[in-house]
């Protein structure tokens, strides 16, 4: 018998039904189809917004503000998985650090753009004499190990608040406050209806305060102009902010299982080493028990064993005696498997997107073009995260030190003094020889300035002409202390010798020729 055809509309109707019996289940409203549209998305001309029982329902929030969308619950959920793995996920580990060493290294560090150059020198040394000193408040850490710790916080938590403070002194200190110290207290229930998630906002949603929990549990209202919060944005409606590693957490912990599953496996098939049938089911310690062990009965005279165990502990691993027409079947393993390591590694680059390329990460076995590809997306990833700590972090704590030591008169007033350059650590490279070629063009073609090819190599341009001034200065007195030519002390590539020496005598006779000025990236195009 044929089965029985249904109409396409039975069919529509069906599913109709099947949506909200769900959508009871779940607690969701439906709504009917109108003349607007709506209903229940199994008309919609959207394939992304049409319900079918293939998969399954996507359980979240209708569209809102972000700080309505996230509680504080699910922050907290999130950061504390993600300080556990943090600790015990060595890929979660490599990234933090990577991230880390490549966009702080030994600190991203100002340089004063006042256009004085005088100005500039007092700003830098001041600041760099406050940095390289204890400059939080704890008096542990200077200002290049607090860039560090903010960008590890920001990968772990989401985020990291400063607040500007002073010493006992009056001099200018920061505060590091990590994510669990913002909100409120515990068994407070009287939050006001501006606070979300310990941030205060005003009718147009600017951040106008913190609320910043004390170490005894109680609450501060700190101002929004005395905290700095360091995060990467991405809502416009957000409160607060998380981990941009959330997505990993279920793979990671995922992955952490399936290893240590397969590591005990592998420990109880190993453990098992030998197996003995023997036509005595009793073991008694006679002579043929020892040698059925691979020992001599005369080498432990007066010793007499009731059990396998006791002499398997001499020649150590676990033996397994059988009685007769027993039979000791190991099952093989048939984990570890290239699929399963396959799917291990699909997690992992799955867990890493959207932090750094999987390829820089797990995988930097490319070459050629494709490896060149891969450390430029890294590299616009780690731009990323300085542009975020130099805004976020570094121009207003530039500003707060200098403006704080001009107030004291400690250091002279200039319109330009909150204008600051970062320098950060070198770029990375997989061909360093290639790059600086291509750099060394670029500065002779006029597509980029000289302290601008010196700020990627993580160097400033300024303090690197003055040091290679004095050591030209230091050349011209030993060779005239000696007697020699310049040239033989020193003597760059692609110069001849006889400017080198022409260039000396000039500047002893206290003029100047074309020849002083070498051009730093070789000579000039002809």
């Amino acid at each position: 018998m044929a089965p029985k055809k249904t109409s396409i509309k039975k069919q529509v109707r069906k599913a109709v039904r099947d949506v909200k019996a769900y959508a009871k289940r779940k607690g969701l409203k439906t709504k009917s189809m109108g003349g607007g549209g709506g209903g229940s998305g199994i008309f919609s001309q959207f394939e992304g917004a049409k319900y079918s029982n293939k998969r399954q329902w996507v359980n979240t929030p209708w569209p809102a503000d972000a700080k309505r969308t996230m509680t504080t619950f699910d922050r907290q959920e999130l950061t504390r998985k993600m300080r556990w793995l943090a600790v015990n996920a060595g890929l979660v580990r490599q990234m933090i650090s990577d991230m880390c060493l490549y966009a702080v290294g030994d600190g991203i560090r100002p340089q004063a753009a006042t256009g004085d150059e005088a100005i500039d020198r007092l700003y830098d040394e001041y600041f760099m004499e406050w940095a390289n000193s204890p400059c939080d408040i704890t008096g542990r850490f200077n200002f290049w190990e607090c860039q560090q710790l903010m960008s590890r916080r920001v990968d772990i938590d989401g985020e990291i608040f400063v607040l500007k403070t002073y010493s006992s002194d009056g001099r200018p200190k920061i505060q590091l406050i990590e994510s669990h110290r913002v909100g409120a207290s515990a068994g407070n229930m009287s939050v006001p209806e501006n606070c979300w998630d310990g941030v205060y906002f005003n009718k147009f949603g600017a951040v106008v305060g913190y609320s910043v929990i004390r170490s005894d549990g109680t609450t501060k209202y700190v101002p929004a102009n005395s905290i700095l919060h360091v995060y990467h944005a991405e809502s416009a409606t957000g409160a607060r902010a998380y981990s941009p590693l959330q997505h990993s957490i279920n793979n990671l912990i995922d992955i952490l299982e399936i290893l240590s599953l397969e590591k005990v496996a592998m420990k109880v098939q190993s453990d098992v080493i030998r197996t003995i049938t023997r036509e005595n089911p009793q073991f008694d310690g006679t002579t043929a028990d020892f040698e059925a062990f691979g020992m001599r009965p005369q080498d432990y005279p007066g010793k007499v064993y009731q059990n396998p165990e006791e002499v398997g502990a001499f020649i150590g691993g676990k033996t397994v005696t059988l009685a007769p027409g027993e039979e000791l079947k190991m099952v093989e393993s048939t984990r570890m498997a290239p699929n399963t390591l396959g799917a291990i590694e699909y997690l992992q680059r799955d867990s890493v997107m959207g932090v750094l390329p999987p390829e820089f990460v797990i995988e930097p076995n490319k070459a050629g073009a494709a490896m060149r590809l891969v450390v430029a997306k890294a590299e616009r990833c780690i731009s990323g995260r300085q542009d975020m700590l130099k805004s976020r972090a570094n121009n207003p704590i530039w500003g707060y030190v200098i403006g704080s030591a001009i107030a004291r008169g400690e250091l002279p007033v200039h319109d330009n003094w909150h204008r600051v350059n970062w320098l950060t650590s070198r770029r990375v490279t997989v061909d360093a020889g290639r790059e600086s070629a291509a750099n060394q063009k670029d500065v002779e073609m006029g597509l980029k300035t000289i302290s601008d090819s010196y700020a990627e190599l993580g160097m400033d341009f300024r303090q690197e002409v003055r040091r290679r001034a004095a050591d030209y200065k230091l050349i011209q007195e030993t060779a005239k202390e000696f007697g020699v030519p310049p040239s033989a002390l020193f003597a760059p590539a692609n110069t001849p010798l006889a400017d080198i020496n022409d260039a000396a005598k000039t500047a002893e006779k206290g003029g100047s020729t074309a020849s002083d000025y070498q051009p730093l990236f070789g000579n000039e195009p002809t």
